[in-house]
């Protein structure tokens, strides 16, 4: 785990970071040390801590997003011991990293009580992605496949979607399936074509019992994200409808438009200040 910001005990609130599939601590450049993010952190007595999952580089492939928020849940508590003055935690999760903040909030750790703040970066869906660049009816043909194998049997090599990762078939229908575990984000959720919608999201089935009433919610949306297979347009209708699906179990939610790519590693250094904003107020 690393510490950067205000990382002394006197630190009066904590920012922490969920890195997304194949991430770890080092990879996002808005919360590296000398960010802009990192500078703010240190000026206004927030720690910004960065650490590692189980799931991540590789390792997602095999694992499951309850692992991610248990990891979650012993940070949240190993913090709050860290930092005993701290009365402030945020969330900040990168790509699926917003999906394990959600199932984390969803599966009833009593830390979560200390979380005030999640910022979703780049909340993104996989199977929309994968259906975009491997083909619909080809990555329906693998999930059938993947539905007739053992939970922890391998994937073959060639499985189109894996992208050379060692993937089991319960992760690999986490993803790639419609109702997966990791499926909280698909356009066919909340536009209605799926039979949803945003009254019936997932968001609202599994954080509307209180999990996230006392916490604000920000998305940050990336309109150039190279992961999006929709237009700017669909991008933003659909973003508006998973705000006000959060508007309905959350305190508060928001969302701020960025034209940048996936992990904002080329957003502009004007943009960063108003970034930085955002995510901490």
């Amino acid at each position: 785990m690393y510490a950067d910001g205000c990382a002394s005990s006197e630190a009066r609130a904590c920012v922490v970071v969920v890195p997304g599939l194949g991430d770890g601590p080092a990879s996002l450049s808005y919360v590296a040390r000398g960010s802009a993010l990192e500078a703010r952190c240190a000026s206004t007595a927030r720690a910004l801590i960065r650490f590692e999952l189980s799931t991540s580089y590789e390792g997602y492939g095999t694992r499951r997003l309850r692992d991610d928020a248990r990891d979650i849940d012993a940070v949240i508590r190993a913090l709050r011991v860290k930092f005993p003055l701290a009365t402030s935690f945020a969330l900040v999760g990168h790509s699926t990293g917003c999906q394990s903040i959600c199932h984390y909030l969803a599966s009833g750790y009593d830390s979560a009580s200390a979380v005030d703040r999640i910022v979703l970066q780049a909340g993104v869906s996989d199977r929309d992605w994968y259906d975009a660049d491997c083909g619909r009816e080809v990555m329906r043909e693998w999930v059938a496949r993947a539905r007739e194998m053992a939970p922890d049997d391998l994937m073959p090599a060639d499985t189109p979607g894996t992208y050379g990762v060692a993937t089991n078939a319960r992760r690999f229908l986490s993803l790639a399936s419609a109702g997966g575990d990791d499926d909280w984000f698909s356009l066919d959720i909340f536009d209605g074509s799926s039979g949803e919608g945003v009254e019936s999201s997932k968001i609202v089935r599994k954080l509307g019992a209180g999990a996230c009433a006392r916490v604000d919610v920000r998305l940050v949306v990336s309109t150039a994200d190279e992961y999006v297979p929709y237009d700017r347009d669909v991008v933003v209708a659909h973003n508006e409808r998973i705000r006000d699906a959060f508007a309905r179990v959350a305190k508060s939610a928001r969302t701020h438009y960025i034209e940048a790519n996936h992990d904002l590693s080329d957003m502009a250094e004007k943009d960063a200040p108003g970034f930085v904003d955002f995510v901490l107020s």
